[in-house]
């Protein structure tokens, strides 16, 4: 699969991930060091604390749970709560380095694990759609994690690219599961720009290997997404404009819109790029017809609100480019 130079916002790149890395970890060393020459009268700034972990985002990445906690620091601000503000900045600070991902982790129980309660907050963030969002049993996350590492493991061999963006972006994979009422909101992946670096997946939904490699591909690109629009904005509509979404069943946002249409474009490149490769297993052959089919059915619905509805800034229109010229070469 051919990708040329105009494709610049689309195709997979590692040494574009790890530079919006570093640029979302300088993001929050300024934020950081601003907060902390504000607060010192409120609450304890430890001062080897504060440089150590200017220190370690200055160096490489760091756990998605600085970024998390960060957001819940300012939030308790914002709310004059003292207390949970404290402990937000302690937990920021000690937030530590974190290697080439992902990892793979199991959600803990929100109700006594902070750091599994942010992951929740942060994902389940519509107070008009809210999700259940739980740890998964013992043998669904162990039967995700084998999945995802061979999903993994087939990227490596089939679609290096994408494969090396992914762990330059994903930091954490954590899985858990939805509620298993009949008429609750369910969710196959979660992402959120205040968790920069982590996804979360459905560990009962994705049933296969190529599944679960169009899952990682999918929730992988929206923080592509946060790290291209962490200065400016893809889509100038607000979010109380509403459209039918490609991957959702409630009306959206056109941000929503314009993340749902890329997204579907790079799962639709990961199962392309295996075909092309020789990468798929025999019994994964219809599998990946019937994919390459759906998601090019479903990028052509959300193109086609974006087309009409969008007010795309020159960003948007740069990386929408991309996407529409590689679904629109493509023979798929």
């Amino acid at each position: 699969m051919a990708i040329t130079q105009g494709d610049a916002f689309f195709a997979p790149s590692e040494a574009r991930a790890r530079r919006l890395d570093a640029h979302m970890r300088a993001r929050l060393a300024g934020s950081v060091r601003y907060l902390a020459s504000q607060v010192g009268g409120a609450l304890e700034v430890p001062a080897d604390a504060l440089s150590g972990l200017l220190g370690r985002l200055d160096a490489g990445p760091v756990s998605p749970h600085a970024f998390a906690a960060y957001a819940d620091l300012v939030l308790a601000l914002e709310a004059d709560d003292a207390s949970g503000a404290q402990q937000h900045l302690l937990d920021l600070f000690a937030a530590p380095a974190a290697p080439d991902g992902p990892r793979i982790l199991a959600l803990g129980d929100p109700a006594r694990d902070r750091d599994a309660a942010r992951y929740r907050r942060r994902v389940d963030s519509d107070p008009g759609q809210p999700l259940a969002i739980l740890p998964p049993p013992p043998a669904v996350a162990v039967a995700c994690r084998a999945r995802l590492e061979a999903a993994l493991a087939r990227l490596d061999r089939g679609d290096p690219a994408l494969a090396g963006e992914i762990r330059a972006l994903l930091r954490e994979i954590v899985l858990a599961v939805g509620s298993s009422e009949p008429d609750a909101w369910t969710f196959d992946g979660a992402s959120s720009f205040l968790l920069w670096g982590a996804v979360v997946l459905n560990a009962a939904e994705a049933a296969s290997v190529l599944a679960t490699i169009q899952a990682v591909a999918h929730e992988s690109a929206h923080n592509l997404l946060f790290g291209l629009s962490a200065d400016g904005p893809l889509v100038l509509n607000g979010d109380l404009e509403r459209f039918s979404s490609p991957l959702r069943v409630d009306p959206r946002p056109l941000d929503g819109i314009f993340h749902a249409t890329f997204v579907t474009a790079r799962m639709q490149q990961a199962v392309g790029a295996l075909r092309a490769a020789g990468a798929l297993l025999p019994e994964e052959r219809d599998e990946a017809e019937h994919a390459l089919s759906a998601n090019a059915a479903l990028f052509a619905q959300g193109l086609a609100t974006l087309d009409r509805h969008a007010k795309l800034t020159p960003l948007g229109e740069s990386v929408l480019a991309g996407a529409r010229a590689v679904m629109a070469r493509e023979a798929w």
